[in-house]
């Protein structure tokens, strides 16, 4: 006689609101009180409540699987399709920027986890989600750190199968964990979670080293470019007036050329603030300020001074440009460190240019470039 096994499974109801009001960490008696006027036709709270503990419960079920994403998307547990699957994950692992917010910069370790009940009241976030939030941040940084081979949004990706746009925002968060970099200090309260990433994500592009280490480090070779670069034209009058004057030509002569005078009498200190923060990035406890040294040094000045982000552009993409034209500076020096000049000067506009914003205290704006 024969024997056979037989198993049965059943299709797995996914409730896009109900999903949400998990993930924000309402209780099921709050998700209930939250969905009811929204039913149409009417039901019973009682009724209502079922349906939202049986969701509830398939949630937490899925909890485990979810942390661990290429586990989950192989499982036969849930019978859910491929992209039921990833829309949980990519569900799962966002974020509010709120909450990342308040996190960025810190060692995502124990106190740090313990501190999220300042975090719950200062961003309204229920202190479960927050935790959660925290703990995906942590899993992540712990899966990638040790990771070779791959770039760390390849790595997310392949690890977590989160989409392109998410494993690029936890890189960048994670970049900035990684270097402690300080997004705290009162000048930088007035910038939110996607100034941030977003400067890190120009970080990354344009000051490390082109490695395949999963989480990459500010270049050293760059820094010693810069430098050099700091000896050869601060310590040569010629080459510091020839590309002041060739700056100053370039923008004259723009459809809606900026205020010269300022810049031109303080243009030693602009190149000089400038390349001090570059150099900053191989040192390991300084590095942690850039981000207060270039609103500091370079964009509370130009707001002083009346310039707008598009001058500051112009500014700065006239410095690439002279800098291949500057004569006084010897054909050989050119040639060997354009490329260093050019990485150095786009990240410092970039960034500059996404900082630039009104500071709140109007001692602040007593900045100028003589500091």
């Amino acid at each position: 006689m024969t024997e056979w096994m037989v198993t049965t499974s059943s299709a797995v109801v996914l409730d896009e609101s109900i999903l949400q009001l998990w993930l924000l960490g309402h209780s099921v008696d709050q998700a209930t009180v939250a969905r009811l006027p929204m039913i149409q036709p009417p039901v019973s709270s009682r009724v209502l409540k079922s349906y939202i503990t049986s969701q509830y419960r398939t949630y937490e079920m899925m909890h485990h699987y979810l942390h661990h994403p290429r586990h989950f998307a192989g499982q036969f547990m849930f019978p859910l399709s491929h992209s039921a699957k990833q829309h949980l994950i990519e569900r799962y692992y966002s974020f509010d920027e709120s909450v990342i917010r308040e996190i960025l910069g810190k060692k995502l370790n124990s106190r740090t986890r313990k501190d999220l009940d300042e975090v719950h009241e200062k961003t309204g976030v229920k202190l479960t989600s927050c935790r959660r939030q925290f703990d995906n941040l942590k899993r992540v940084m712990k899966k990638v750190e040790d990771a070779e081979g791959r770039t760390l949004i390849q790595d997310i990706e392949h690890q977590f199968l989160l989409p392109h746009y998410l494993a690029r925002q936890y890189a960048h968060i994670l970049f900035i964990a990684d270097k402690k970099l300080d997004t705290f200090r009162k000048r930088l309260s007035c910038y939110q979670y996607s100034d941030f990433e977003y400067c890190g994500a120009v970080l990354m592009q344009y000051w490390t080293a082109s490695t395949m280490d999963t989480l990459p480090e500010f270049d050293p070779q760059l820094a010693q470019d810069v430098r050099d670069l700091k000896s050869l034209m601060l310590n040569d009058r010629a080459v510091l007036d020839e590309l002041r004057n060739r700056i100053s030509n370039n923008l004259s002569q723009s459809a809606h050329p900026p205020v010269l005078e300022r810049i031109q009498s303080n243009f030693k200190v602009v190149l000089r603030n400038m390349l001090s923060i570059g150099c900053m990035i191989n040192q390991q406890k300084e590095v942690r300020n850039i981000l207060v040294e270039i609103t500091d040094k370079l964009v509370d000045a130009f707001i002083q001074v009346g310039w707008s982000s598009t001058d500051i552009g112009a500014f700065y993409d006239s410095m690439v440009a002279e800098f291949q034209n500057t004569a006084s500076l010897t054909s050989r020096y050119r040639e060997r460190y354009s490329t260093s000049w050019i990485r150095l000067v786009t990240g410092i506009k970039l960034t500059s240019i996404r900082l630039y914003k009104q500071p709140t205290s109007q001692s602040i704006l007593t900045r100028s470039f003589t500091r």
